[in-house]
């Protein structure tokens, strides 16, 4: 059953988001001797990395992954690699980090990242395995780039081409619902009170026309602050 942590703002969201992170890197690295975690885009999470930033010193086998792109280049502002980059990566030394090529388009970026995850990543039945999957949610209830009533929804395969999505940049990549499934622990952040609508949705149990909430189960935590806690939520 998913669990859903409600804190007290949405600053003491990103701290707690951030003490998962870093948890879970420490926790796989020493059981596995590195850790793959992979990154959100959006606003959101920005104070989450800026905060991770400073609580990591020493990244030695630690190994980052998005989500999701948008087909742009690691310099354009809407790069979910840019937002990392400018809190998370700025630093002098720092994990390794395996960013999607948007600029290449869709189609190639994906088939070339997920030839990097599945000749990287640790594998389970076949389905590469992350160790965290931080997860964004929108307000339509889309996740990483899988919007409702997009074929990448029910893609199978590793990484996938998203085209015409209904926010902007239309084209996009996004993993796929099986591969972050398959992580060892899936951590969605969402904060304020215009996500409340999604989080009720997310917790709602599969759902294909909610793509979040094809993330949920046991291995799965809504981090939420107040304003975005569903009524039962303590």
């Amino acid at each position: 059953m998913t669990s859903v942590f409600v804190a007290a703002s949405a600053d003491e969201a990103a701290q707690t988001a951030c003490e998962r992170l870093r948890t879970a890197i420490e926790e796989a690295r020493s059981v596995r001797g590195g850790a793959h975690v992979a990154l959100a885009g959006g606003t959101t999470p920005r104070r989450t990395y800026e905060l991770l930033a400073t609580q990591i010193d020493d990244w030695t086998g630690v190994e980052i992954w998005f989500g999701d792109e948008r087909a742009v280049g690691p310099d354009d502002p809407e790069s979910n690699y840019r937002m990392a980059q400018e809190t998370l990566l700025s630093g002098d030394s720092g994990p390794q980090v395996h960013r999607i090529e948007g600029e290449r388009g869709p189609e190639d970026a994906a088939a070339a990242y997920a030839a990097e995850l599945e000749g990287l990543l640790p594998q389970e039945r076949g389905v590469p395995v992350l160790d965290l999957a931080l997860q964004g949610l929108g307000r339509d209830g889309h996740t990483a780039s899988l919007f409702p009533g997009n074929p990448a929804v029910q893609a199978t395969g590793t990484c996938v081409a998203v085209h015409e999505a209904p926010k902007p940049p239309p084209d996009r990549i996004t993993l796929t619902v099986e591969v972050l499934l398959a992580a060892r622990s899936i951590v969605f952040l969402a904060t304020g009170a215009e996500k409340a609508d999604a989080v009720r949705a997310l917790l709602a149990g599969p759902d294909p026309a909610v793509p979040s909430s094809l993330l949920g189960g046991d291995r799965t935590e809504v981090i939420v602050d107040r304003d975005a806690a569903p009524p039962d939520a303590s």
